[in-house]
């Protein structure tokens, strides 16, 4: 009968909908996307942000108490430079303003930062809970904005690390290491082929 076939159809359409995942709403003057093409480098979009922090940054030229105004804005790189000096401090509560302006400088996507939080939590060092993969995926973060430091500690678990072993990923991250220049990368990339020779 008629409704049972428009029915079914309509269900059809409902579950073509759901497979194709949601509708996104058409934006523009009139009603054309303006979505920009993926970019080829995921983390493109990230480094171009990182960039614009520390050019702000930088233009303040070690002015700390500017710095330290930029850092209550939430620029990555001041509060890390904030946290850096407050950890040093021999005060408790200062220091633990220094890990607030670090998980801080965390959520604004500074790589350094992610390489410091990144680094205790995956081994749980100073007070972290040991968490090897969160530690792990903290650490790829700062990696995919091909911080060097990032790259080899990402290289290093991977190789070394009981739970999170592979070999295959440890290479593909040394190997890009090596892509951008640092000669650590390439040194672990040759002691890690020695090793697979064995």
């Amino acid at each position: 009968d008629m409704r049972l076939e428009l029915l079914s159809a309509g269900l059809a359409l409902t579950m073509l909908a759901a497979a194709c995942g949601p509708a996104r709403p058409a934006t523009g003057a009139e009603g054309a996307k303006t979505e920009a093409p993926a970019a080829a480098d995921p983390a493109a979009e990230e480094k171009q942000k990182q960039a614009e922090q520390k050019a702000v940054f930088d233009a303040l030229a070690g002015d700390e108490a500017k710095i330290d105004d930029l850092a209550d804005t939430g620029n990555g790189f001041a509060l890390f430079h904030r946290g850096s000096a407050r950890l040093k401090s021999p005060e408790y509560t200062v220091q633990q303003g220094g890990f607030e302006d670090m998980e801080a400088a965390v959520k604004a996507g500074n790589a350094d930062a992610q390489l410091w939080v990144g680094t205790r939590m995956a081994y749980g060092l100073e007070g972290y809970q040991l968490k090897p993969n969160s530690g792990l995926m903290m650490l790829e973060k700062a990696a995919n904005q091909d911080h060097i430091e990032a790259i080899l500690a990402v290289g290093l678990m991977y190789e070394q690390d009981t739970f999170m072993h592979d070999v295959a990923k440890a290479k593909t991250w040394y190997e890009r290491g090596a892509a951008l220049g640092s000669d650590k990368a390439k040194d672990a990339l040759a002691k890690l082929g020695k090793q697979e020779d064995f």
